[in-house]
């Protein structure tokens, strides 16, 4: 046989063996289930996020995500149900009507330097509830941390004030809404400062978890 017509029938075998298995391939990829490759995307993209963030964090979640009261497990609202609900608000109520953290540094109200500065963070929820932490930034108590919880009260209408009611009683502040993102302390702890201190929305929501296995004060609006 010559030359020709051997390197004819492998060039033909070839040929044909190709064809196979593009044929097989494309049956492979018709058995894929529909949205195969989508899921194949959204992993990817997910490790990315997971990789952004690096390891043991997971991915936050944003101040729309949270609905009523603290914590990861709080039930979530009907949406309708909650939509209808902050319908028939007051205008004066609205800045309440979602859950919102405001921070600030508040100096000793007692005898000028006799105690330290504070850190407050404080917690508003719809539910009517609030929680408190103060961070004491100097002195022998520095970094030393306490919570608190309790009640919310609408006091004043124009413009918003609230007072924020101990869950064991007593009164731990007055607060006026300067606008939605900025509060005004009128009284602190029973005292009233003498110059103005604010305390500013953040783009967080702090839960302030340290209060998740206390029990959860009971507030009507």
């Amino acid at each position: 046989m010559s030359a020709q017509a051997i390197y004819t029938r492998r060039a033909g075998r070839n040929a044909c063996g190709a064809v196979l298995l593009a044929v097989l391939l494309a049956g492979c990829a018709s058995q894929r289930p529909p949205g195969y490759y989508d899921n194949a995307r959204d992993n990817t993209q997910h490790d990315a996020m997971a990789q952004a963030q690096g390891p043991g964090l997971t991915q936050s979640q944003s101040p729309s995500q949270l609905h009523l009261g603290f914590g990861p497990n709080q039930k979530k609202p009907d949406t309708q149900a909650e939509a209808a609900a902050t319908a028939q608000q007051p205008d004066f109520v609205r800045p309440l009507a979602e859950p919102k953290t405001f921070l600030g540094t508040i100096p000793c109200l007692v005898n000028g330097n006799a105690c330290s500065a504070n850190r407050v963070t404080l917690t508003l929820a719809p539910s009517g509830q609030w929680r408190l932490r103060t961070l004491v930034l100097d002195g022998p108590d520095a970094r030393r941390s306490t919570a608190q919880q309790g009640c919310w009260q609408v006091i004043g209408s124009t413009p918003l004030r609230i007072l924020l009611q101990l869950d064991k009683g007593g009164t731990k502040a007055s607060l006026t809404f300067i606008n939605d993102n900025l509060l005004r302390v009128d009284s602190l702890d029973n005292i009233k400062p003498n110059l103005e201190y604010r305390l500013t929305r953040q783009a967080d929501i702090d839960g302030i978890d340290e209060l998740n296995k206390a029990p959860h004060p009971s507030c009507s609006r």
